[in-house]
């Protein structure tokens, strides 16, 4: 009966309220110390509310949690999905255009009647290109010659006037292709005849002016051609 009478009294003693001295103590002890975090935060959100409350209409409810969001200083960007690469199309190489016959023409078949439309078309670019009423004048001659070296001649009706090899004097026909060292033109007859640059001289007209190209300074490539400067030479050897 004691032990359980003793084991009471220490239950009941543990749960005495503290006394006096020491609460005074601990008082002192936190006053000294300061004020906590959490304390400072509360006066400082009091403060903060009744301030934003007496300067705008808005709910504190509102402000509290707008006040509560995080708001990043930097928006980072979604990553990129990585492109598919693209897949360049294989384009022929000028040995396999040669190997398959693109750069040739068919010696039957061209028709010279279905290449007239092509000469007048030919004719109506020459005209505007070269703007002869103009460049024909003393003063504008060079620019006359250089845009005639630059010009495209696919449709041109040529005749050859002078050449080394007797047999292409007098060809006459439409330009149907232009490549480096030659000139192929489908004559009255329907046939195709491959007259080489070099060697020979050329005429041509149009509307009421004849030009004269000598084929030694053609031996270039019609691209090249257009895009290279050309200077004047006083004599010409054919």
């Amino acid at each position: 009966m004691e032990k359980e009478e003793n084991s009471e009294e220490s239950e009941m003693m543990i749960y005495k309220p503290l006394p006096v001295e020491v609460r005074v103590t601990l008082e002192q002890h936190s006053l000294l110390l300061g004020p906590t975090q959490s304390s400072i935060k509360k006066g400082e959100d009091t403060f903060l509310m009744s301030y934003i409350k007496k300067r705008t209409p808005v709910i504190p409810e509102e402000l509290t949690t707008q006040f509560k969001k995080n708001f990043p200083l930097k928006i980072g960007r979604p990553a990129k999905e990585n492109k598919k690469t693209r897949t360049r199309k294989k384009v022929l190489t000028s040995i396999e255009k040669r190997r398959l016959g693109l750069h040739k023409l068919p010696k039957t078949g061209i028709k010279y009647k279905a290449c007239a439309p092509l000469h007048q078309l030919w004719v109506e670019y020459m005209e505007n290109f070269l703007e002869l009423e103009n460049s024909a004048k003393a003063a504008n001659k060079d620019l006359l010659y250089q845009r005639i070296a630059k010009a495209d001649y696919h449709g041109c009706l040529l005749m050859v006037t002078r050449s080394k090899c007797p047999s292409y004097i007098g060809a006459k026909g439409i330009i149907v292709l232009e490549t480096k060292n030659t000139f192929q033109i489908i004559c009255e007859d329907d046939q195709l005849r491959i007259i080489p640059k070099r060697d020979s001289v050329f005429t041509f007209n149009v509307s009421k002016w004849t030009f004269t190209l000598f084929g030694s300074h053609m031996n270039i490539r019609p691209s090249e051609r257009a895009a290279r400067k050309f200077k004047s030479k006083p004599t010409i050897d054919l």
